[in-house]
């Protein structure tokens, strides 16, 4: 068993006019912004960074969103055919599939399942809630959308792991008949299945079921209780002890020859958090979406908003904090890794120290105009200087440690 990295890139389309000239880029931005040849060059670029992925070693992990240039990639499984023809080894996380805002789970079971089949055995899929600025894109109810999501997961699960002839789904949102879905997973008894959460109260319910769970962007405290809720369910329902490849974390990371240098180009990755503050509040805040308490946390978390130096003990940053607070203080606090190798390396160790432990960094490694050869050179570092020495030194000896614990109990 060794530590796992993921390259990720939203595959932004960054060329559109200014703030001043566009105050928004999601929802309502009129797509003649998009030039399509340009459009071309970038997928070439994207998948050229997932391509050379692959060949370090590396594992790839995608995403899709709708309506917006933050993300071109509007069809995951589609970049995840391309991905599993063109590499060879990494494994292909989808992070993931929006259920709760799609109509038939089905078909979803059916795209995964195929990935899986075409890449033979390397697809990993996630499924998310989707974000609260596509509900009207897609014209789904936003209330309701936990309920919907955790019923569209298992009836996926039962597509995926039913051989002996269709079956009908008589749920609360969904109504199938004949669910017999052509080709089945290459990975049995269906390909592994995470879940993205910020929230330590979600964990449960994916130790339950035996998702593997994964906090993005939260920072080391936040994404500590998670994990710890995740462990303590299992002890609580006497479920195995939790290994450390259920356990994934998505920071900014770029490895430069030298800390200045990282840290000029993660700015660049930063500029996504940037970017999400330019959507309209009415596809943001969507009334229904999120019940009363996680609505007063988050309008408690504003109170700070345009504080230079932030110290947050007892939450999150927020989006606002993100986009504008110093990149060392983003160190400090787990959003962010970047630095020369050693640094990096540091880094990882103290994060992996502070959450007891994990076993996928899920790396965003490109956004905005950072080019294909900066990327690269990230990529290379990670792979070759950060990731064999961190396994040496901590990973596996970790992981050892825990199976001896769980051998002697």
């Amino acid at each position: 068993m060794t530590f796992r990295a993921w390259v990720f890139t939203e595959m932004p389309y960054p060329y559109l006019p200014p703030a001043e000239m566009l105050p928004v880029n999601r929802t309502v931005v009129p797509n003649r912004f998009y030039d399509p040849d340009t459009g071309y060059q970038l997928y070439k670029n994207y998948y050229d960074i997932y391509s050379a992925a692959d060949s370090l070693g590396l594992d790839i992990m995608v995403n899709e969103h709708h309506s917006t240039a933050t993300c071109t990639n509007s069809v995951v499984p589609l970049s995840m055919a391309i991905i599993a023809r063109e590499t060879s080894s990494a494994r292909i996380l989808a992070l993931g599939n929006p259920l709760s805002n799609r109509r038939d789970p089905v078909r979803i079971a059916e795209e995964m399942a195929t990935v899986d089949v075409i890449s033979q055995g390397r697809a990993e899929v996630g499924f998310v809630r989707g974000v609260p600025m596509e509900h009207s894109a897609t014209n789904s109810s936003p209330v309701d959308t936990k309920e919907r999501f955790w019923e569209a997961a298992d009836l996926i699960v039962k597509a995926w792991t039913t051989h002996d002839g269709p079956f009908s789904w008589e749920g609360e949102y969904f109504h199938h008949r004949q669910v017999n879905i052509w080709p089945r997973p290459y990975q049995q008894p269906h390909p592994p299945v995470w879940v993205p959460t910020l929230s330590a109260q979600s964990a449960g319910e994916l130790a339950a079921r035996g998702f593997n769970v994964a906090t993005l962007g939260n920072g080391t405290q936040q994404c500590g209780l998670i994990f710890d809720a995740y462990r303590s369910k299992c002890e609580e329902l006497n479920l195995a002890s939790p290994r450390p490849e259920q356990f994934g974390y998505s920071p900014f990371v770029f490895v430069g020859d030298t800390d200045e240098r990282a840290k000029q180009e993660v700015e660049k990755i930063r500029r996504w958090v940037i970017e999400l503050l330019r959507t309209p509040k009415q596809f943001s805040d969507v009334p229904g979406l999120v019940d009363a308490r996680a609505r007063a946390q988050s309008v408690s978390g504003q109170g700070s908003v345009g504080k230079s130096e932030p110290s947050h003990a007892d939450r999150p940053l927020s989006l606002y904090e993100m986009a504008y607070a110093p990149i060392d203080e983003l160190i400090r606090l787990g959003y962010v890794m970047a630095g020369n190798p050693d640094t990096v390396f540091e880094q990882l160790k103290s994060f992996h120290d502070s959450v007891g432990g994990f076993g996928n960094l899920l790396a965003m490694m490109q956004y905005s105009t950072m080019s294909v050869e900066s990327v690269h050179q990230s990529m290379e570092r990670l792979a070759n200087d950060v990731l064999p020495r961190f396994n040496s030194e901590v990973f596996e000896p970790s992981a050892r440690g825990d199976r001896e614990m769980v051998s002697a109990n």
